[in-house]
């Protein structure tokens, strides 16, 4: 019998506003509205790093630096969240004001900053289905995933507190199935969808997490509330929810 996946899955709240970069960019710095996998995978490598005594946030391999995460990257088969309550962008814009030669002129130079906010109280949950053959190779345990989860305290740069408010584990149920009712972000390839919600581009951090300007992408969709999906389907089932998981 094929033992059942596990995975873990962590709540938790915004302390103040939420400064999620999409990548690369310029001086634009422009935001997400919604949390990428690699913000997922970066949240919980942070205090994961930290059990095994690791506190670098950065290696140089290969003459490159890359992202610490990496070196957990295999402990996950998916990660996915859903977001109780629609994040909303706010920036401002850079305005110049020159005289030359007696004459005035203005221009807007660039889009500076973005932070995602919201007008109501947010909620996030995250869920991350755990590799166990990867787990058993690494020096990490169960309790280990379960303790970085409790551990996480912010969600892209430092300045994106976070307070988890609990953390769940499991065996998770698979499925194959040609529709689904979900709330979590899933990959929009190939499926329909009845319900609202927004499509995001993000990287395939399956491919890895570091040099982003070369990365695979893939686009997601998250939902608004909870919507039908229709396709040839692959779930599991975390509790009384459904996720829909990538081909």
């Amino acid at each position: 019998m094929i033992p059942l996946p596990f995975f873990l899955k962590a709540t938790m709240r915004p302390a103040g506003i939420v400064a999620i970069r999409a990548l690369p960019q310029s001086k634009m710095r422009i935001a997400l509205r919604y949390v990428p996998p690699t913000t997922l995978i970066g949240a919980i490598a942070y205090p994961l790093l930290h059990i095994a005594g690791n506190r670098s946030e950065t290696v140089y391999e290969e003459k490159t630096f890359r992202s610490s995460a990496g070196g957990v990257l295999e402990l996950f088969d998916w990660v996915t969240v859903r977001t109780l309550g629609r994040p909303k962008i706010q920036g401002a814009l850079l305005k110049i004001n020159t005289i030359y030669r007696g004459n005035v002129q203005s221009a807007v130079t660039s889009f500076p900053f973005a932070v995602t906010y919201g007008t109501n109280d947010i909620l996030i949950t995250a869920v991350y289905l755990i590799n166990e053959e990867a787990l058993e190779r690494s020096s990490y345990t169960k309790k280990d995933i379960e303790r970085a989860a409790w551990g996480i305290t912010r969600l892209g740069s430092r300045e994106s507190v976070v307070s988890v408010e609990d953390v769940e584990t499991g065996r998770a149920e698979v499925a194959e199935a040609e529709m689904a009712k979900t709330a979590y972000a899933f990959p929009f390839n190939g499926v329909e969808v009845r319900g609202k919600g927004t499509l995001q581009s993000v990287v395939d951090w399956r491919s890895g997490i570091g040099d982003y300007s070369k990365a695979g992408r893939m686009v997601m969709f998250y939902p608004e509330e909870s919507v039908e999906v229709r396709g040839r389907l692959r779930t599991i089932k975390v509790g009384e929810e459904v996720v829909v998981l990538a081909h």
